[in-house]
């Protein structure tokens, strides 16, 4: 009798302490609950977190500003190049003809100008000449009116023959013929002085368009050498040797990984919270969630859906309120060397402390 009721005291006791383990455990939950319900009504943390950021960089789109197939290949993938290193040399020969013919004309131009400069030479030392002449021509005219006016007198008062007033009277009129001669090939002389002139302006402009033409065959020969535009790690080769590419063909992508940086896409509803500024903490996925010390510089104008090739719609009566994105950029604060191992559009996951 004495073993049955030892028995239903501990049967009791441990029935009791299981009720009070469940009602603690109820408790405990009761209290988790309502703090979470809390929480939905109140932001408590001291974080704005999100995983959808990636991590950026500049890249280099290096595009073709010539057509020509594809001569040497002097880059690999994922090598580093330098600005100015030779990537790609295309087939010449055609743009080198082109340049001779371009070096030909503009001899051609500057033989024609050169010819017009001694033409201009020739004539200007020819008006020069009737220049002197006609001065000579004054002169005599000059005399011969003297000698008429002086025999004309003689000849009224009867002191010379009427064959000698004749002469001197031909004398004047030839001497007036050939200053009135003179006088018109001056004017002649004049008129190709300043003919040849213009013609020499419009030889210039021609040799000018020729010197321009030669340094555009040239340029468009050194586009057939592709270098480097920057320092940095050169993308996938698709290329091979003998390919045609055409004007404006990317060919190659640099990465310039001298410059890195995140772009965190935030719910709209985060935004208010972060400030320009802001420490953040930066895990890298690709790492094994290695951390690295970041700061908030800035916030995209609009949201990410503004910026794709097709925005959506809501004037159709079909809307449905999404939550939007707002990327933001973040700035980290290790060196160059330490983030080594970090490459462009590797997922991250940032927190964004208040």
């Amino acid at each position: 009798m004495s073993e049955e009721i030892d028995n239903k005291e501990a049967f009791q006791k441990a029935d009791k302490k299981r009720n009070t383990i469940l009602t603690i455990l109820s408790f405990v939950f009761l209290l988790a609950g309502g703090i979470w319900i809390v929480s939905l009504f109140f932001d408590f943390s001291r974080y704005e977190s999100t995983n959808n950021a990636q991590v950026d960089a500049y890249m280099n789109s290096i595009a073709a500003r010539a057509s020509g197939y594809i001569k040497e290949i002097k880059f690999e993938a994922n090598q580093f190049v330098h600005q100015g290193d030779t990537l790609v040399i295309l087939n010449d020969e055609e743009y080198a003809i082109k340049m001779q013919q371009a070096e030909a004309d503009l001899e051609i131009a500057k033989g024609n100008l050169h010819s017009l400069e001694q033409n201009i030479t020739t004539s200007v030392s020819k008006e020069a000449a009737v220049q002197a002449r006609l001065s000579g021509e004054n002169a005599d005219l000059d005399k011969a009116k003297k000698d008429f006016e002086r025999f004309r007198k003689m000849f009224a008062d009867s002191a010379v023959t009427q064959n000698q007033y004749d002469q001197v009277l031909s004398r004047k009129k030839s001497a007036e013929a050939n200053l009135n001669a003179a006088k018109n090939e001056l004017l002649a002389s004049g008129s190709l002085t300043k003919q040849s002139q213009t013609n020499i302006e419009a030889a210039k402009a021609t040799v000018a368009r020729k010197m321009a033409d030669l340094a555009a065959a040239k340029l468009q020969l050194s586009y057939t050498v592709i270098v480097a535009p920057v320092n940095g790690f050169m993308g996938e080769r698709n290329l091979s040797i003998g390919e045609l590419i055409n004007t404006n063909q990317v060919i190659a992508t640099i990465v310039l990984n001298q410059k890195i940086w995140v772009t965190a896409n935030f719910k709209e509803t985060q935004i208010g919270k972060i400030k320009v500024g802001q420490p953040v903490t930066i895990a890298v996925d690709a790492l094994g969630d290695k951390e690295f010390e970041g700061k908030v510089i800035g916030f995209s104008p609009a949201t990410g859906a503004k910026f794709s090739m097709v925005q959506p719609d809501n004037s159709t009566g079909n809307f449905v309120k999404i939550t939007q994105r707002i990327p933001v950029k973040i700035e980290f604060k290790a060196s160059a060397k330490e983030l080594e191992l970090v490459k462009p559009g590797m997922n991250v996951t940032v927190e964004v402390k208040k």
